[in-house]
């Protein structure tokens, strides 16, 4: 089997890396930042120790592929597509897992329908760097049952639900108003205590209320959000646009977005050596420097 990697940003490389450790052979990727000469060394190096061979562009990258998994930034999914969809074989899978909105998914499955292909809009639930290839992922569309029956014997979690392209991505943005709004409720929390010098306080109280193992989750949604405010701020931006096509309440996903932008707009990675933003919650509130704007 054959399988394509479209844009090899954390999540194709996390699923790939993780593919690869399990011994999955045949995988290919291509990342338009294989164009940029002061960063392709370094691409091709992650793609190297994530056991993908490299394509020269979309075209090579379709050629006898069984599958092509994409996650791209929800703003480029469409475009995305366009640049590939051409080469697509009547036998591809195009397995969209980026946070593009249940629209825009529909538009993706048009556009691969058009040409012969199958389209399957996919929707990850868990921490890429934590499961890699076995994060827990939701599949929607007609081919979403061949899609889990072809990737769930090398190691993949996956689970249908019934609806057509953009259910599960609309399942998955539905659970983001609460993950990303604890996301930004612990940086607003946090920088607080850090102005009133009650950090220590602050967190050993809430994990008394929600449990030792808090911790781990505070770590990892400081640190992920230091690094990926940018992204997850369009997400809920395309959040926000479900929630109103629907004329439902979105007071909470209107005030996330508001702290995500403020977050990136922060550039708190650029505050750290290397651009490595420590992986404990302490250790990035020590240096991320908001208060220094107040």
């Amino acid at each position: 089997m054959k399988i394509g990697f479209l844009g090899f940003g954390e999540a194709d490389s996390s699923i790939c890396r993780g593919l690869h450790e399990n011994g999955v052979t045949g995988m290919w990727g291509y990342d338009l930042i294989l164009n940029v000469p002061e960063k392709k060394d370094k691409m091709l190096a992650k793609m190297a120790e994530c056991g993908a061979a490299v394509a020269a562009g979309p075209e090579e990258l379709a050629k006898d592929a069984d599958i092509i998994i994409t996650a791209i930034p929800s703003q480029f999914s469409v475009s995305t597509c366009e640049s590939i969809v051409n080469y697509l074989e009547p036998k591809t899978i195009y397995l969209d897992v980026s946070t593009a909105s249940p629209l825009d998914k529909q538009k993706i499955c048009s556009m691969v329908e058009g040409k012969g292909a199958r389209m399957v809009d996919g929707a990850m639930l868990g921490a890429l760097l934590q499961y890699k290839h076995k994060v827990p992922m939701l599949l929607a569309g007609p081919a979403a049952q061949e899609c889990k029956d072809m990737m769930e014997p090398l190691g993949m979690d996956m689970t249908v639900v019934e609806g057509k392209p953009g259910t599960a991505t609309s399942i998955k943005f539905l659970r983001s108003v609460v993950a990303k709004g604890l996301m930004t409720l612990l940086f607003e929390c946090l920088q607080a205590a850090q102005y009133f010098g009650v950090e220590d306080t602050i967190v050993d109280s809430l994990l008394e209320t929600y449990g030792a193992d808090f911790e781990k989750k505070i770590n990892s949604y400081v640190t992920g959000t230091s690094i990926h405010a940018g992204r997850r701020q369009h997400e809920m931006e395309n959040v926000l646009d479900m929630l109103k096509e629907a004329n439902l309440p979105c007071e909470m996903t209107e005030a996330c977005i508001t702290w995500m932008k403020r977050i990136d707009e922060a550039n708190i990675p650029a505050r750290f050596p290397n651009e490595e933003v420590p992986k404990k919650w302490k250790d990035v509130l020590a240096g991320w420097g908001l208060n220094d704007k107040q």
